[in-house]
């Protein structure tokens, strides 16, 4: 008995046909996947209908939002994914002192959006008819010409910056039953920082060193009857 013939030449053949068919469909899949992508970079980055054409600004009180969008320089009528985030903060944040920080965002299709946290005054320092405002981390950053609402009040040392800004870190560690109590703050130099409450007592906080150890000892210690309480040394208080 005879073997049956293979048709090795015409296997071959089908094999051929089929593997230059899934190329053709991976080739065209490639290419319509390419199109594609084109398409979308064109719309984001080359198209007339996604260019940033407006500044929209939150979160300000103490700036107005025509001075953010002034030191923003955002350069409208370009792509809106081209916009240098990053860069429009850094000009935000370093032209206004007021801004602690700056956040953008693109909201499609042509708006730049540009979040700001503002810097809050813990120590209002009275100069000339004015009164500065300064943060917790020692800026000033404003001026008013009434002195902030629940601020403390330097009525010394108001010449040094390094005392202003020992103050100021001092006045925002006050915990907040000292806090509502305090009127004014006064120091002759870094480590001489006085607290003066609105019934006349006065606390010795010494300098803002270990102030959130002397804010924990402070709040019990004015439980005693005194008209003066040293805590510039926490582990040691004293009353007088």
């Amino acid at each position: 008995m005879s073997e049956p013939l293979v048709d090795v030449t015409g296997a071959r053949k089908r094999r051929g046909r089929a593997k230059r068919r899934r190329w053709l469909k991976r080739a065209g899949l490639a290419a319509l996947v390419g199109a594609l992508l084109a398409g979308i970079a064109w719309v984001v980055w080359g198209s007339p209908w996604l260019l940033a054409r407006q500044v929209e600004v939150t979160g300000v009180a103490v700036v107005t939002t025509q001075d953010v969008v002034d030191a923003a320089s955002v350069p409208l009528g370009t792509p809106l994914a081209a916009i240098d985030a990053a860069g429009i903060e850094a000009r935000v944040v370093d032209a206004l002192p007021a801004v602690a920080a700056a956040k953008v965002s693109r909201v499609w299709p042509g708006t730049v959006s540009i979040a700001v946290t503002e810097r809050q005054a813990v120590l209002a320092v009275p100069l000339s008819r004015e009164f500065l405002w300064v943060s917790a981390d020692g800026v000033i950053f404003h001026r008013t010409s009434e002195a902030p609402a629940g601020v403390l009040t330097a009525t010394s040392g108001i010449a040094n910056v390094q005392v202003i800004g020992a103050m100021a870190a001092v006045a925002a560690a006050l915990p907040e039953q000292v806090r509502s109590q305090a009127s004014t703050m006064s120091a002759a130099s870094q480590d001489s920082i006085v607290v003066t409450l609105s019934d006349g007592r006065k606390i010795t906080w010494g300098s803002a060193d270990e102030s959130e150890l002397k804010a924990r000892v402070v709040v019990p210690l004015l439980g005693v009857k005194a008209r003066e309480y040293d805590v510039s040394a926490p582990t040691h208080p004293t009353t007088r």
